[in-house]
């Protein structure tokens, strides 16, 4: 398999081997260049532990066992003197190799005031330095303190020395490359491991999306691995589910629209042949043929309108230009336009539209959502042929709904009624006035205007479409 170098695989072991490099690094630093300024450090805080410890002493003028104890425990050895250089405490657990065993008896009394003077410059604090024991040819620590109780002084000295670690280092030098050589292997084979894993699941979702963008939209995205590549995969799949819709709707729309345009024009064709050559001498028989022909043309306008409305709504290349109107006018106004429907008993309508209500929107473009609203109450009027269109005040808006007691929608249905050419059974049949495509541009008409509808059904009630329209507040 070619190495690709701006891969998940390859980055992620690159960041492993990076941080293991990393982890080492720090502790070849820590175990190796800072163990002797960190052993000393520690050595210091022993000394100064030992010499807390004696101060209490000097406090309570009592010295317990546990100062034995833990001089023995830290390696150290210690004495107190007094303002007159006499030996007030003294505790040796090193033996010969001590320094302080030299003052005792009065030994070395002017180097002993060189360390009482030091020990008087430092007043509260203390102070350390680093000596050679000749006699041993080892590095020890020298310690001092000035300790003042009940208007007396005393003077604590501690002496420990500092074990050589050169040789602790260089075997833990010769350990750690062993160690480095062990982690490495370790680590490249787990981060292989690992980056495989982590890589694995999007590897096999690439390939579902190669084939999705190759038009195979049965293709799945298993939700396999970690959380986030199991969502991925989740809205990946969600996302094919909406384009296997969008494509059965897609072909339903050529289908649908291709049924549409060859059923008048068939009917044209047909008529026009029969004015050709059957009626074309008789005036009632060509006047009716010549009405079919018109009525099919119309139809054929209205589709290609409804279409290429619907398209620049959808595109978003139509604006609308709000202004107060009167909303009972025009719904008298559309009640009109379907007085052919009344006036045979097709339909009732029973408009409740207050006459003072008066609503900020585009007049023409909320005709067109009112207009389709009544036009598919028609299409799924009850037996008892009434259709009411009401508006009720909600606070800043009025509520426009058109009501009939036909056949309601299907709960399954609600959630596509909105789409082009989307039919319930799934079977397209053409009613008079209606091309397939009025509540789809319905819906874009009020998206543009942002304001509220929708639409709720009972199947065996019926369905109310409405459309919050916002009230002109200076009327």
């Amino acid at each position: 398999m070619k190495l690709n170098i701006k891969g998940i695989r390859f980055k992620t072991w690159t960041y492993l081997l990076v941080l293991t490099m990393g982890i080492l690094g720090l502790l070849w630093i820590l175990q190796i260049t800072f163990l002797k300024p960190y052993y000393r450090n520690t050595k210091i805080k022993d000394i100064r532990y030992v010499a807390s410890m004696i101060e209490q002493g000097i406090q309570q003028d009592r010295f317990s066992d546990s100062i034995v104890s833990v001089a023995v425990r830290n390696n150290v050895c210690a004495t107190v003197f007094n303002a007159q250089q006499d030996l007030v405490y003294y505790v040796d657990t090193l033996g010969v190799n001590c320094f302080l065993s030299r003052f005792r008896g009065g030994g070395d009394a002017e180097l002993l005031s060189q360390y009482i003077n030091e020990a008087k410059k430092a007043g509260t604090s203390d102070f350390y330095f680093t000596l050679q024991n000749l006699n041993f040819r080892q590095e020890m620590i020298f310690y001092g303190k000035e300790v003042q109780v009940n208007l007396a002084n005393y003077y604590v000295f501690v002496n420990a020395p500092i074990e050589p670690l050169d040789s602790t280092i260089a075997i833990l030098q010769d350990q750690f490359i062993y160690v480095t050589i062990v982690v490495f292997l370790l680590s490249g084979f787990f981060t292989i491991i690992i980056s495989s894993r982590i890589a694995k699941p999007l590897a096999k979702m690439t390939e579902s999306a190669r084939k999705l963008a190759a038009g195979n939209i049965d293709v799945t995205f298993e939700p396999e691995g970690y959380s986030e590549v199991k969502e991925l995969a989740q809205t990946l799949n969600f996302a094919t589910n909406e384009i296997s819709k969008m494509d059965e709707l897609r072909k339903d729309l050529i289908a649908n629209v291709s049924h549409d345009i060859k059923t008048p024009l068939t009917m044209i064709k047909a008529y026009a042949e029969m004015i050709k050559e059957l009626s074309g001498d008789d005036p009632i028989k060509r006047e009716k043929h010549l009405d079919i022909i018109l009525h099919e043309a119309a139809h054929l306008d209205r589709l290609v309108n409804d279409m290429l409305q619907l398209s620049q709504y959808q595109a978003n290349s139509l604006s609308v230009s709000p202004a107060p109107m009167h909303l009972k006018s025009l719904i008298d106004h559309i009640v009109t336009l379907f007085s052919g429907f009344s006036e045979n008993g097709s339909v009732t309508f029973d408009v409740q539209v207050d006459e003072t209500f008066v609503v900020i929107a585009d007049e023409v473009k909320i005709g067109q959502v009112l207009y389709n609203f009544v036009n598919n109450a028609i299409a799924h009027v009850g037996e008892d042929k009434l259709i009411i269109i009401s508006a009720v005040r909600k606070k800043e808006n009025i509520r426009v709904s058109v009501i009939d007691h036909g056949h309601g929608i299907s709960p399954t249905d609600l959630p596509y009624i909105w789409d082009r050419y989307y039919k319930s059974n799934r079977n397209f049949t053409r009613s008079t006035q209606s091309t397939g495509l009025g509540l789809a541009i319905a819906k874009s008409i009020c998206i543009a205007h942002s304001i509220n509808f929708g639409v709720f059904s009972n199947e065996t009630e019926g369905s109310c479409f409405f459309v919050d329209l916002p009230v002109d507040t200076q009327f």
